[in-house]
């Protein structure tokens, strides 16, 4: 019973907290929700590039080209006892010349086409190493792997991490003083209490504890706005990018969606404890006890 009163007491101080606040309480949740808006965007993005890049990263191969004279199946052999090698596929320059007539118009002149042999791997990071090794094989003409599009989407991502971060931080940083400013105007509204609650001997935490959750509640407001628009744009943005994307990388068949759900927990999680962590630091900054 008496731990339902002090409970009770805490929640009735904290919605106290937040009237004596004001105008303050939505200065504190707006510039905390674009934070958390920004924040999310990023991470959200991120997960999705990083997606992206892994998922068509799994369906890179490396494109071997034989010299003439060759046997396709004993380099195989050779290949595949390569470190990361998954399959090697064999395509007789015969079938690939086949399928060339049957897509272009060519001339009527001797199949130019060399025997080839695709290598998938099952470690994407080991594309650079195993085309080293491929090209030291005598009997390998020429190779072929699409790399640079995988490392520029891995850049970009990587800027956009930074970016996010420091966007992030510097409005995690703002928010953190105008959230001081705030309990410190609430401290002083209620400085007499305070100082008689602590001259009867009554626990820190239940003084401070409304002032602490009135910053988580800061964090929580923040992250619900945050979480609304980051849903919005995904359902406006979603669909758009999900075409452009297949249409632009066609071989990674049907992309990969992380869902919102991890972002979200993220940001509410972020947004709590900014606001408590906030709150917990200027009232151990203004309240002696």
């Amino acid at each position: 019973m008496r731990t339902l009163r002090i409970l009770w007491r805490i929640a009735r101080e904290t919605v106290i907290g937040l009237r004596r606040s004001g105008w303050s309480n939505w200065l504190v949740i707006s510039i905390l929700a674009i934070a958390l808006t920004i924040f999310g965007g990023v991470l959200q993005t991120t997960l999705t590039i990083k997606n992206v890049v892994s998922s068509w990263g799994s369906q890179l191969e490396i494109s071997a080209y034989l010299k003439e004279g060759q046997d396709p199946q004993t380099v195989a052999r050779t290949i595949s006892q390569i470190p990361d090698v998954q399959i090697v596929e064999i395509v007789p320059k015969e079938v690939a010349w086949a399928e060339m007539q049957s897509h272009y118009k060519v001339a009527a002149v001797n199949n130019p086409l060399p025997n080839t042999l695709h290598v998938r791997l099952s470690n994407p990071a080991a594309v650079e190493k195993t085309a080293e090794r491929l090209k030291t094989i005598g009997a390998i003409e020429h190779i072929r792997y699409p790399l640079k599009l995988a490392r520029n989407l891995n850049k970009f991502r990587q800027f956009l991490e930074i970016a996010g971060l420091v966007i992030t931080a510097s409005l995690s940083a703002a928010t953190l003083i105008v959230i001081g400013n705030t309990i410190h105007l609430v401290i002083q509204s209620k400085q007499r209490e305070i100082e008689i609650l602590s001259l009867t001997g009554v626990s820190p935490w239940y003084i401070k504890g409304p002032l602490i959750l009135q910053g988580a509640s800061y964090g929580t407001a923040a992250a619900t706005i945050a979480s609304s628009v980051l849903w919005v744009i995904h359902l406006y943005l979603d669909p758009y990018l999900h075409d452009q994307l297949l249409s632009f990388l066609p071989m990674t068949g049907v992309l990969a969606d992380n869902g919102l759900l991890p972002t979200f927990m993220v940001v509410l999680i972020l947004g709590v404890a900014v606001g408590a962590g906030g709150s917990a630091w200027t009232s151990g900054r203004y309240i002696k006890v």
